[in-house]
C-alpha cells in the first residue's frame, strides 16, 4: 500500500535535496537515459531531463547502472523537469 493511499498528501512528504545523475529506461526501447534528479521523497522524485523528453509514462529509474531499478511512473513534466512517483 502507497503512502497516498493511507491518507498522506504527496506534496507534504518530506524531500531530500540533491544533485545526482540516474538512468532512466523506457520499454520496449534499448538506450539509457541520463538525467538529473532534483529532489528525493518515499513516493517520488524530481528529475531535470536537459533537452530529452520522456517518450513514455512507465518506465524503470537507477541510482546504480542498473544493477538495482525501481518502476517508475510520470506524473507532471514542466519544460526540462518531471515528477515521478514510484510504482509498487
Amino acid at each position: 500500500m502507497s503512502l497516498e493511499w493511507t491518507g498522506i498528501e504527496r506534496r507534504r512528504v518530506a524531500r531530500k535535496s540533491l544533485e545526482q545523475i540516474v538512468m532512466l529506461s523506457f520499454p520496449d526501447e534499448v538506450t539509457i537515459m541520463p538525467c538529473e534528479m532534483l529532489n528525493l521523497s518515499v513516493l517520488g522524485a524530481c528529475v531535470r531531463t536537459k533537452n530529452t523528453p520522456i517518450l513514455s509514462t512507465d518506465f524503470r529509474l537507477s541510482f546504480d547502472g542498473f544493477r538495482t531499478s525501481f518502476d517508475c511512473r510520470l506524473v507532471w513534466r514542466q519544460d526540462d523537469r518531471a515528477g515521478i512517483s514510484f510504482v509498487s
